[in-house]
């Protein structure tokens, strides 16, 4: 019956595409001639327009417009959008071919039809799939745990059950799975990572597990590394853009923030011996490491002098200065240049010392797959002062749901936590 309805949709969303693509065509030239449509060039239309349809038709088809299900709502929208251009680009090309003949259409009413095909076709088709209950995503929870951090709540969700990761074998159409069950042995994670090749799904895991899987339990640390590199990857175009929201993000800051530069660093200056910034070498993506840079909060050589040792309440090493800083945490402002130098990024883990990384598994693998930040979702969600245990566990998760949206959403949570000095 299932297979019944998603043909069913698939037919409809068909025809339905076909009426709108011509219509949309109309449209462009009532826009582009008003109601006096010149003979001249509406006539070729009149006598391509199969053929036309036919193209952008085989383009949708190519751009897997008529499926029987979508996960979500944005991959209709980017379905439609590389239909139309690619049927745009096949309808320039058979014109061009035909040049002699359809000289006088007007090229105009294909930029026209593209600009106002795109939502419209995207709207209607949404509208069909939802009426019809075809726009969810399907995921496959591995063990009876149920982690609501990671399976968000949605009509639109749909969650399968197995006990094992070999039960997956029996569900095909799927968008993630989600690792909720300790994984006992290496043969169980090597056929993890034979269906993240093979079914090309999205993989999570639920924090505890992973930091078992650190634990030593599992003995093939080069499966280990390939997993957390595969989890913390994105597409190369998401890629970019996370990466132009670093750079103009943190540009606009550092230009806002000049003249707050100059005067803390010149309080630093004044309220003890040292420079201003201070510099301390830090691990970045994949275990690289970098100079991380802020404003000096303690006494100059106060590391050589102690050890390493974490801040504590009435520190007898924080400056006065240095304690205004950390409180409204505008220490950590010259972790721009970082940004800029790309050491970092907006949103990440915040980053951790050399010697914390050497001496503690979870601080490896999956929490190094992507660059530090200057915020994250540990930070927003819970205060700057959460137990670290804590702070790793929204670190997994964060990684594992990274995209440029999720960033968005944690620089403008972020705000109100720095203001008030309280997570949400």
């Amino acid at each position: 019956m299932v297979s019944k309805k998603g043909l069913l949709v698939q037919v409809f969303i068909f025809f339905l595409d076909i009426a709108l693509i011509n219509a949309i065509f109309l449209l462009a030239f009532y826009l582009r001639y008003g109601f006096d449509i010149p003979e001249t060039s509406f006539a070729p239309f009149k006598q391509i327009f199969p053929a036309l349809t036919f193209l952008y038709i085989l383009a949708f088809a190519f751009a897997k417009v008529f499926r029987k299900r979508f996960k979500a709502y944005w991959q209709i929208f980017k379905s439609i959008s590389i239909g139309m251009a690619i049927g745009t680009l096949f309808a320039f090309t058979f014109l061009y071919v035909f040049r002699i003949k359809w000289t006088t259409f007007p090229s105009s009413v294909f930029v026209i039809s593209l600009i106002i095909g795109i939502p419209v076709i995207a709207i209607a088709n949404s509208f069909i799939y939802r009426l019809w209950g075809r726009v969810k995503k399907r995921i496959v929870v591995v063990g009876s745990k149920n982690d609501n951090l990671l399976i968000e709540k949605s009509p639109r969700l749909s969650v399968r059950r197995v006990n094992s990761i070999d039960e997956i074998l029996k569900h095909k159409d799927i968008d993630e799975i989600l690792v909720c069950e300790h994984i006992q042995n290496d043969s169980q994670l090597n056929l993890l990572i034979s269906l993240l090749l093979r079914l090309k799904v999205e993989v999570y895991f639920e924090p505890e597990i992973y930091a078992e899987l650190l634990s030593g339990k599992i003995e093939q640390e080069n499966s280990l590394k390939f997993l957390a590199t595969f989890l913390g990857k994105k597409t190369e175009t998401e890629e970019f853009f996370i990466r132009a929201l670093d750079i103009f993000g943190s540009a606009a800051m550092f230009i806002a923030a000049i003249p707050v530069f100059i005067l803390i660093a010149i309080m630093v200056k004044l309220s003890s011996e040292g420079p201003a910034f201070y510099k301390q070498e830090r691990v970045g993506k994949d275990g690289k490491k970098f100079i991380l840079y802020k404003f000096r909060s303690m006494l100059n050589d106060s590391e050589k002098e102690y050890g390493f040792i974490e801040a504590q309440e009435n520190d007898p090493r924080i400056t006065k200065v240095g304690r205004l800083l950390r409180k409204t945490r505008v220490d950590e402002l010259p972790q721009i240049i970082n940004i800029l130098k790309g050491d970092m990024s907006l949103v990440g883990p915040r980053p951790e010392n050399c010697f914390r990384v050497n001496n503690h598994k979870a601080l490896q693998g999956l929490r190094l797959a992507v660059k530090p930040g200057l915020t994250g979702l540990a930070q927003i969600r819970s205060a700057y002062d959460l137990h670290p245990s804590h702070k790793i566990k929204y670190d997994y998760i964060y990684i594992q749901r990274r995209s440029l949206w999720l960033n968005l959403y944690i620089l403008v949570k972020t705000i109100p936590v720095v203001l008030l000095k309280k997570g949400t």
